[in-house]
C-alpha cells in the first residue's frame, strides 16, 4: 500500500501543522479488499479505505483539503467525486479539532510469474497524472476571510510531489 505512504508524506510536506508535528497524523487502513483474476499471473489490485486522523488540528481546514484534493487529482483521478473523501470532526476547543478523513484508494500490483526461473517480479503501478501543463516547483496557498473583507494571506506552502523541504 505504497499510495498511503505517498499520501502521508505529501500531507506532512504540505500542511503546516503536520510539517511541525508529523505525529499528529495517524494513518489506518479499513475495509480493504484485493481484486484479482484467476490465471497464470498474480497481478492484483488493493482497494481500501484509508483513514487519516489529524489530532489537535489548529490550522484552517483548507490547508488540509486543498493538498489532499491536489494529491487525489494526480494519483487517484478516477475516484468518484461523491465517494472519494468523507470526514468527521470533533471540536476540541475554539481553535482545535480532531479530524478523521476516509479516502477511497486503489493500487494496482503487477506480479509477473516466470515459470522457467521460478521468479515472480512485483511492481506497484503508481501512475501520476499531471493536473497542470507546467506545475511550479513550490505551491503556495492563500486564504482570506471574506466576511472581514481582508486581503489574502499565506496559509500553506509545499514542494511539488517528490520534492523535500530542502529542494531535492
Amino acid at each position: 500500500m505504497k499510495k498511503l505512504h505517498l499520501l502521508r508524506a505529501h500531507l506532512i510536506n504540505a500542511v503546516p501543522g503536520l510539517a511541525r508535528d508529523p505525529d499528529k497524523l495517524l494513518t489506518f487502513v479499513e475495509e480493504g479488499s484485493i481484486e484479482f483474476r484467476r490465471g497464470p499471473n498474480l497481478t492484483h489490485e488493493y482497494q481500501f479505505t484509508a483513514q487519516l486522523v489529524l489530532t489537535d488540528f489548529a490550522d484552517d481546514l483548507d490547508t488540509l483539503m486543498v493538498p489532499l484534493l491536489q494529491w487525489l487529482a494526480e494519483y487517484q483521478p478516477d475516484a468518484d467525486p461523491n465517494e472519494a473523501v468523507r470526514f468527521e470532526a470533533e471540536i476540541l476547543s475554539h481553535n482545535a479539532v480532531d479530524v478523521a478523513l476516509r479516502v477511497q484508494l486503489t493500487e494496482r500490483v503487477l506480479a509477473k510469474v516466470n515459470c522457467d526461473t521460478g521468479h515472480i517480479q512485483v511492481d506497484h503501478a503508481l501512475p501520476r497524472f499531471e493536473t497542470t501543463g507546467c506545475p511550479p516547483p513550490r505551491w503556495q496557498m492563500y486564504t482570506r476571510d471574506t466576511q472581514a473583507n481582508a486581503d489574502y494571506t499565506l496559509a500553506a506552502e509545499w514542494g511539488a510531489q517528490g520534492e523535500t523541504d530542502d529542494g531535492e
